[in-house]
């Protein structure tokens, strides 16, 4: 009789019988993903082909849910380009629209889709509301193909809704606090702050309160003597603005701050303020073009004496704001220009810009720029004498200049398959 020992036959037996079902298994499912192979290549060959231009959706989750289209990466060889923007609503959550805009032999079909979140609703349900707008929105494509036949369209009807009495008046309240601690051998510090906010947005007009204050501490060790950091900021700024027209509002800015980097122990202002929007506001998702202007005034209390030998000072001062931003297929543009002086001495004035420009050049050709900077002639409030060397690398004071200015570049190139309809979450 053969004696059944850790290496006799009968477990050899049941290991090798394992091993030839892993292999048995791996087989199916090679053929199975040969089948699944072959189905994408007969989908590839009917589907529309689609460029998303989101760059907050979640993408593969997209592609996952919706594997029926054809996504391509660059917006030339699409059939249907989906650009989705996203605006801020009046309760805290945000309001997203989904541009259709046909190509090809689709130019024919445009259309806009429109949906909100509330500021309480799930990550899960803010992208199941984008996929039923995509699936909405991409039918009247599908049905242009022979893929038509395996749509399966319903509709669920809605109970009659009741009309609540909102309690709140349409007002959202924003609490929040933050913190943070490092810690090294030679430095150490911290920061706290806090947040407070009201706002109350209806059609007619919009009310913003908000209030500010950080406080940061940081000690240095430098050869064998401490560097103390100390900054303290407090900032109020309140905002109505009323609707007019379609191109017109008018409203007004308030605000309050203190801070030891700009040597104010307090200023606070009230400026009036009136914008034309070329452009009407419901277009505003993808293009205005507004002028804004601001007569202010402002009560400075400092905490040194200025290099004008001012220890408080009553001001009066105007400005003019030209902005321009516009979203389309072959890219994004976004500009700002404003000009601000005071009435007792028109050359203490300032100008300022800020550009950011996004363009799909050619074929998986895209670049972009990004720049701003001001010309500085207003700074009233520095305090006389020099700063230590302490206090400017420790930026514990505002320094003298005539100018700022930054700017970035990229520019980026693809090609290769034109199809990324696959996803691999793996690793």
């Amino acid at each position: 009789m053969m004696k059944n020992t850790p290496f006799g036959p009968p477990k050899f037996a049941v290991l090798f019988f394992l091993f030839g079902m892993l292999i048995f298994t791996g087989k199916i499912a090679d053929a199975q993903h040969a089948v699944d192979t072959l189905k994408e290549d007969a989908v590839k060959e009917i589907a529309p082909n689609i460029f998303l231009d989101c760059y907050f959706c979640d993408i593969d989750h997209i592609k996952r849910e919706i594997s029926y289209v054809n996504y391509v990466r660059d917006r030339k060889d699409a059939d249907v380009h989906v650009m989705v923007t996203r605006e801020q609503a009046g309760n805290g959550g945000r309001r997203y629209s989904l541009f259709m805009l046909g190509q090809n032999g689709y130019t024919h079909i445009q259309d806009t889709l429109r949906f909100n979140v509330g500021p309480d609703v799930s990550e899960e349900i803010s992208r199941m509301k984008m996929l039923q707008a995509l699936q909405t929105g991409l039918t009247p494509y599908l049905i242009k193909t022979p893929l038509w036949q395996y749509l399966d369209i319903t509709f669920t009807k809605s109970a009659e809704e009741e009309v609540v009495e909102d309690q709140w008046d349409y007002w959202i309240f924003e609490v929040s606090f933050d913190g943070d601690l490092d810690i090294e051998e030679s430095q150490q510090g911290y920061e706290i702050g806090g947040q407070v906010e009201a706002n109350r947005v209806t059609r007619e007009n919009k009310l913003e309160l908000r209030f500010d204050a950080d406080y940061e501490k940081d000690v240095y060790d430098v050869n064998s003597h401490s560097i103390t950091s100390i900054h303290r900021n407090y900032d109020f700024d309140g905002l109505y603005v009323n609707s007019l027209s379609q191109h017109w509002s008018a409203g007004g800015f308030a605000s309050f701050y203190s801070s030891k980097y700009r040597n104010m122990a307090f200023s606070y202002s009230l400026s009036p303020a009136l914008e034309f929007n070329v452009f009407p506001y419901s277009e505003s998702t993808t293009r205005q073009l507004t002028l804004l202007y601001r007569p202010q005034y402002e009560f400075n209390n400092y905490l040194d004496t200025t290099i004008f030998n001012v220890a408080r000072e009553n001001l009066f001062k105007e400005s003019l704001a030209l902005d321009y931003e516009i979203k389309k297929k072959w890219g994004s543009i976004d500009f700002s220009l404003n000009f601000s002086h005071y009435f007792h001495d028109f050359s203490k004035n300032r100008l300022s810009f800020r550009s950011h420009v996004s363009l799909n050049l050619v074929k998986g050709l895209s670049i972009g720029f990004y720049g701003g900077g001001s010309l500085i002639h207003d700074q009233l409030s520095l305090p006389k004498g020099e700063a230590t060397t302490e206090e400017i690398l420790t930026r514990q004071q505002q320094l003298a200049t005539n100018y700022q200015y930054y700017s970035g570049l990229s520019i980026s190139y693809t090609f290769g398959s034109m199809f990324n309809n696959v996803v691999n979450p793996r690793f």
